[in-house]
């Protein structure tokens, strides 16, 4: 697929969309023309664009790039083959923290220059620099999942902490319920054991002040029956002097 493509921007194809329409300049090749105005077009700044300099261009989002931006100028949506094609006229990759390309006959506003832009033949050297640009476009895929993962591991490694801290303080929380749980509990079961202390007295007392009370009783019965007797016998005594002075 990638070497159809390829074979696609050898031979000059015109894709669909706006690539049919272009007006192809003498001497110019289709593929240098394409490019040059797929970074003109302002509509698609946000993804593919000149740099401010003027010498290069930059592409600020090559999935968006592949798949919107290309199949308007070619029949594909290959990156690759792109990168290939830029290798193949002269194009040199400019750093490794984005996709800047840059040719010394490829400036803005400067689109007459672009006639001194020429395909190189298809020798060891070209593929030596499709090699070398795969690596690096390769590398820095691999650093961008590598970011992304780094980014994904922290962010669930800060929410792991969170939940972390959660449990510590909900563990804390609990152990601070349950201390004034049994202090509460333990206040109660001291005044529960006053209380039923309290009761117990005062049922003691109750029982002594009725055993005293009984004894009182009794005793101030006994006492009338001996005062009673007794006043009888006076009385029986007195009764028998009358009776024997008579």
């Amino acid at each position: 697929m990638a070497m159809n493509n390829m074979n696609q921007f050898s031979s000059g194809e015109i894709g669909h969309g706006i690539g049919d329409g272009a007006k192809r300049e003498p001497g110019i090749a289709p593929f240098v023309t394409k490019t040059y105005d797929m970074v003109e077009d302002p509509n698609s700044n946000s993804i593919i664009c000149w740099s401010s300099s003027g010498t290069s261009f930059v592409i600020w989002d090559h999935n968006r790039f592949s798949f919107e931006v290309l199949p308007k100028y070619f029949k594909h949506t290959n990156m690759s083959s792109f990168v290939y094609q830029l290798n193949n006229y002269g194009f040199k990759k400019i750093g490794l923290q984005k996709w800047e390309y840059g040719h010394y006959w490829f400036q803005a506003g400067k689109k007459h220059l672009l006639c001194n832009i020429k395909r190189r033949m298809k020798n060891l050297n070209a593929h030596r620099d499709f090699n070398q640009e795969t690596y690096f476009y390769g590398v820095e895929e691999e650093m961008r999942s590598q970011r992304d993962l780094n980014v994904t591991l922290k962010s669930e490694f800060e929410k792991l902490k969170e939940r972390q801290d959660d449990m510590v303080k909900g563990i804390a929380s609990l152990k601070e319920y349950l201390e004034k749980s049994e202090a509460e509990s333990r206040k109660f079961l001291c005044f529960l054991a006053k209380a039923v202390k309290k009761v117990v007295a005062t049922k003691r007392d109750v029982e002594v002040r009725d055993v005293i009370t009984s004894k009182r009783r009794a005793e101030d019965v006994m006492g009338s029956s001996k005062s009673s007797e007794k006043k009888k016998m006076i009385d029986f005594s007195a009764i028998k002097r009358v009776h024997d002075i008579v």
